[in-house]
């Protein structure tokens, strides 16, 4: 039996489940009923199927009791009895099984007790076994019919890794600053893909075909790449990094992609724009004072949340907002043009006017220059990154799915109830101190600080 290995990204599945016993021989009869039973569910409630056809089952192990789910991918809404269920990315050993599922059974003890004590790899012990694919065309009791087997496996150890590129900066239209993101001329990317776990990223939507977004990886040759864009451009400006992936993520420690990109933007004479939740920004504090002392530079640090273990739940592997608040500071001290992204506002979550007005007064305590808040108080929703969203609102908050689908249904756009009422007392709170927010203000106040007065700000 021939096996192979695989790297599958996160799926999201509807559907229900079933308790089984000990018993290999009665789960199996438990199991071909239940399937029968949940066919007739998705037709009796008119749930359309993906394209192509295909269906997914589950063994499940949970406290010592072992479950069978029956389920398919979630692109439509779901009654209500239905479950969302999440596959998460990871290593999997692939076996494909030829015939009907009466044969099944054997297949499975066979990989067990031989193909996979065989193999050189060891079974994660997760709450998944095993999982079935049934692709379309597929017949309960035809020996023609086969099944995708697929069994998580620890995954291997691969040293960082490099994706090839060709580019790095692509140019924004410079006769329309005033209404591109920070009034940046250029952007680039570094990295490809965030480790920070941010439950609410748009940046997973599979609009970006960014495979595997929580691993991150380098473009290769970048700084080679990156000098030789410099020294072609004719004119100078400012440099957006971080648009899509912090650039200041853990491995920028050991592979200093963004360090040395710096370096390439001074020597150059451009300017800088960095969005970030990492307080790894602090290494280079340096080199971005000298940088902005010779052309417009302007530092984004992102927080939602003024609590830290809200921040620690919906943003887990970032640092929490005390860290990055202090990390304005600590900007702000060194001169340096910084403020706060607020955002997303997660509706039903932090959308309260405690955490606005918190988030405003430790702005002001840290000396921030401005707070900006895109398109109102919410989050934008689409297709995986959906998914993946409402999977872990199932976890930590148990039926605020429901209000979400009955609020947005399949809405990109998700503003709080109560966005209009936030925004108006976030307004009132910046004005009483003196704290920027509209974007173009943000834009007029670092492009025309002249470089060498800014080093002098009193805070």
């Amino acid at each position: 039996m021939k096996s192979e290995y695989v790297h599958q990204d996160d799926i999201f599945l509807v559907g229900k489940r079933i308790l089984l016993t000990t018993s290999l021989q009665e789960n199996h009869l438990l199991i071909k009923n239940f399937w029968k039973q949940f066919n007739a569910k998705l037709k009796s409630v008119h749930m359309p199927l993906t394209q192509p056809w295909i269906k997914y089952g589950i063994m499940l192990r949970e406290d010592t009791k072992l479950y069978y789910f029956c389920g398919v991918p979630s692109l439509n809404c779901y009654p209500l009895d239905f479950e969302l269920f999440h596959i998460p990315r990871g290593a999997f050993l692939h076996f494909t099984h030829h015939g009907g599922m009466d044969q099944l059974p054997e297949t499975i003890t066979t990989i067990w007790k031989q193909e996979l004590p065989a193999s050189p790899y060891q079974a994660l012990s997760s709450t998944i076994c095993y999982y079935e694919v049934y692709e379309e065309g597929f017949m309960f009791q035809s020996s023609t019919s086969t099944i995708q087997l697929y069994i998580p496996i620890q995954e291997e150890v691969t040293p960082f890794a490099y994706l090839p590129a060709k580019t790095l900066l692509a140019s924004q239209p410079r006769n329309s600053n005033a209404n591109t993101w920070f009034g940046m001329d250029f952007n680039m990317n570094l990295y490809k893909g965030c480790c920070h776990g941010c439950v609410y990223c748009d940046s997973r939507s599979k609009c970006y075909q960014v495979a595997d977004f929580d691993i991150v990886k380098g473009k290769q040759n970048a700084l080679a790449i990156l000098e030789m864009e410099l020294r072609k451009k004719r004119k100078k400006g400012t440099i957006g990094i971080g648009a899509m992936s912090d650039t200041y993520n853990p491995f920028e420690k050991t592979q200093c992609l963004t360090k040395g990109a710096l370096a390439l933007i001074e020597r150059y004479g451009y300017g800088v724009g960095i969005d970030t939740k990492s307080t790894l920004i602090l290494r280079d504090i340096d080199i971005l004072k000298r940088i902005a002392k010779q052309y417009p530079s302007i530092f984004k640090i992102t927080i939602t949340c003024a609590q830290d273990s809200l921040s620690k739940q919906i943003e887990p592997f970032a640092p929490v907002s005390s860290k990055r608040f202090e990390t304005v500071k600590a900007l702000r001290e060194a001169g340096l043009f910084t403020g706060i992204l607020l955002m997303p506002i997660l509706p039903f979550i932090n959308d309260t006017e405690e955490n606005i007005l918190t988030i405003v007064q430790k702005s002001h305590e840290a000396h921030a220059n401005f707070i900006f808040v895109y398109g109102g108080f919410g989050l934008s929703l689409r297709d995986n990154q959906r998914d993946y969203y409402y999977h872990w609102l199932d976890q930590h908050y148990p039926g605020l799915r429901f209000t979400y689908e009955e609020h947005y249904h399949k809405c990109y756009s998700c503003n709080s109830p109560h966005s209009r009422h936030l925004y108006k007392l976030f307004v009132k709170e910046c004005r009483k101190y003196g704290i920027l927010y509209r974007m173009s203000d943000i834009i007029r106040a670092y492009k025309s600080a002249i470089p060498n007065e800014q080093l002098q700000l009193t805070l």
